[in-house]
């Protein structure tokens, strides 16, 4: 099943960002989506930049795992 929530945030004029936030121990990634209010992008970004900080999105990054 596919869902499509960033749509209702771009129809609505709501800025959104997703980040990534961990991957399991069977390597699927998680992630958050901040979404701020219409017009309103930089608290969506200093809400992301503070889960950013804290759940280091850096190091949370799926390992590319593909076929051989």
């Amino acid at each position: 099943m596919v869902h499509h929530w960033p749509a209702i945030q771009n129809v609505s004029g709501q800025p959104s960002i997703a980040l990534p936030a961990h991957v399991t121990d069977a390597g699927l990634p998680l992630g958050i989506q901040a979404v701020g209010r219409p017009g309103d992008e930089q608290d969506a970004f200093v809400a992301c930049r503070a889960d950013g900080e804290g759940f280091r999105v850096a190091d949370a990054a799926a390992p590319l795992k593909v076929p051989a």
